[in-house]
């Protein structure tokens, strides 16, 4: 426990918590998405209503297939009565990538497909370093559960597919998306239409502070299966960028910034805030066995201002984005910040001289918004998004559906089994007298 401080969560109730989650885990997540999304034609259906009926969708994006393979690979590496069930849905989600997403030849990692198997939209975009991201993490996820070859070959082929055409030599770290003629993509293409920026929202000729998250993400997975001094090299690279160049002394990081790392300031995001504190302290501990001081207190203002400004004292739950300042901008709970913060609050229970009790209590009032608010108690799975005062908006506004391309099971899954165990951990932890 770390030192100073006094758990008055008993390890009863620590225990009892824990089996409260894992009992969500199952029967509020897993259970509504499999076996049902599995597509015996390859891969994972993606599109859901509110009721768990399947919408038509004649997209497949990397992201989401790369989530559920992960998801999937995660489960199988966990003992239980399923356990062959996830491994088989592990090895289905690995072929899918193999055979439509990833280049044999290249390395070369897909945005999207159509229905019809082919890349899908504007020809000039070849991939995504975010999409890459989510390639060698399901990848080496699977090779980490599995010990398939194939799977930690395909990661090394994008991840050498990344350094070629992504890489920023001259700078570090890696630009957003790269042209079918190779060249990165740095002034928005004269046909694209819709939203500004990028598959990601990112403003053309910037770097993203997601990307380079996932990334790091990425990086410490496949690590743990290959120990390439050039993976471990840039692992450091890219946890340097967020702790260094990205890192602001309030307590926040940047959510974009110049190609030579200059911040370009936006608002801040809570809940890649809290994410990043809980990637940072494990990219720290698979370079270095343990996360140095500077990751350690990194983590620490991350988890401290986002408790600060993005909690809702009020309604519990967190805000989705606010000011540098502050000030909440979005004030509506969406899925994936709940599920990030309750992780976050857990693994800062480990921090040195942590407010402990402060972080449970924040973590047990998080969880209750999620429980009581974010769960559909009707259909199960997770929604969308909820007003910030509780309840689902219009389902005109589509907010109530249950999945799609950037709504997998993902988030939920890794924020409730790794929660559990940090729970039972501090269970088991003697108090200092």
């Amino acid at each position: 426990m770390p030192h100073g401080s006094e758990l008055l969560m008993t390890s009863e109730e620590l225990n009892l918590l824990a089996d409260e989650i894992d009992t969500s885990l199952w029967k509020d997540l897993i259970d509504p998405w499999f076996p049902a999304c599995v597509d015996p034609k390859g891969g994972f259906w993606q599109v859901y209503d509110r009721e768990w009926l399947r919408k038509p969708s004649h997209l497949r994006s990397i992201v989401f297939q790369s989530r559920m393979t992960w998801v999937s690979a995660t489960l199988a590496s966990m003992e239980g009565p399923r356990q062959q069930e996830f491994a088989t849905n592990a090895l289905h989600g690995m072929q899918y990538l193999r055979a439509l997403f990833v280049s044999q030849d290249t390395g070369a990692v897909r945005w999207k497909i159509d229905k019809g198997d082919s890349i899908f939209g504007d020809r000039t975009l070849a991939g995504h370093a975010y999409g890459a991201s989510f390639a060698i993490y399901a990848l080496a996820a699977v090779h980490r559960a599995l010990g398939t070859p194939e799977a930690l070959e395909d990661a090394q082929k994008a991840f050498g597919w990344l350094e070629k055409y992504l890489r920023d030599p001259v700078n570090g770290g890696y630009f957003e998306c790269v042209s079918g003629n190779g060249k990165p993509i740095l002034v928005q293409p004269e046909k694209k239409t819709g939203k500004p920026g990028d598959e990601i929202s990112t403003p053309y000729g910037l770097k993203s502070q997601n990307t380079h998250l996932h990334l790091m993400e990425a990086f410490s997975e496949l690590a743990k299966s290959w120990r390439d001094p050039l993976v471990l090299e840039r692992l450091a690279e890219v946890k340097s960028i967020l702790e260094d160049k990205l890192f602001q002394p309030e307590g926040y990081l940047e959510i974009y910034a110049k190609p030579d790392w200059t911040p370009v300031p936006d608002r801040v995001s809570y809940g890649h805030d809290i994410e990043a504190a809980h990637l940072l302290l494990d990219a720290g501990t698979t370079l270095e066995g343990t996360p140095s001081e500077k990751t350690l207190n990194c983590a620490r203002a991350l988890v401290d201002n986002t408790l600060l400004y993005g909690f809702d004292h009020e309604h519990g739950g967190f805000f989705t984005n606010g000011t540098a300042g502050g000030r909440p901008l979005q004030k509506a709970k969406n899925w994936w910040t709940q599920a990030e913060a309750l992780l976050g609050l857990a693994h800062a229970t480990s921090l040195p001289d942590a407010p402990v009790e402060e972080y449970l209590e924040a973590l047990v009032s998080t969880w209750a918004w999620i429980r009581d608010q974010q769960i559909d108690p009707d259909f199960g799975g997770w929604f969308e998004v909820i007003r910030s005062d509780g309840g689902i908006p219009d389902p005109q506004d589509h907010k109530d559906r249950k999945g799609h391309a950037w709504k997998a099971a993902y988030h939920e899954a890794r924020a409730l089994i790794e929660t559990s165990k940090i729970l039972r951990k501090l269970a088991a932890t003697p108090t200092e007298e």
